[in-house]
């Protein structure tokens, strides 16, 4: 289904480029609805644990960020879709908006989780086809594909 890879594109983004600042740990990704302790609804979730603000910063940019860049890669852009990826990416806003960071700092953290997803792409594509087909991922899966480099293929056992 359409809509549980795109969920699995934001997850993986962010889960990865959390992984690649060096600055935070992924316990795991998951496609699994829940209702949070405010009450609100998600589709999904990625456990982490952050060392630096800068890499939570990074983090929340990057599931909006992998998601536009993979509806244009499928040739499924379209204004409505990229309107439902920013009305997605509202609780990551109001996340970074909560944070002490100015504009300028989470713009930079913007443009490093950009350069970091595009640094491990590959990897992210792999990952979201892994977790749409299992559900769930582990975050040491992700420390390791990232210490062996793109190159290797993933298991998906």
């Amino acid at each position: 289904m359409l809509f549980r890879r795109y969920a699995a594109i934001r997850e993986v983004g962010q889960a990865l480029t959390a992984v690649a600042t060096g600055q935070a740990r992924v316990i795991e990704c998951a496609l699994e609805p829940g209702t949070a302790p405010d009450g609100s609804r998600f589709d999904a979730f990625t456990e982490v644990r952050w060392q630096t603000s800068y890499a939570y910063l990074a983090m929340l940019q990057a599931g909006a960020i992998a998601q536009e860049r993979w509806l244009r890669e499928q040739g499924l852009w379209t204004p409505r879709r990229d309107l439902v990826t920013q009305v997605a990416a509202r609780h990551s806003r109001v996340a970074a908006e909560a944070t002490t960071a100015g504009a300028d700092q989470i713009e930079q953290a913007a443009v490093w989780a950009r350069e970091l997803l595009d640094r491990h792409w590959a990897l992210v594509l792999r990952f979201a086809d892994l977790l749409d087909r299992r559900g769930h991922l582990y975050g040491s899966h992700l420390r390791r594909a990232l210490r062996e480099g793109a190159q290797r293929p993933v298991s998906s056992t």
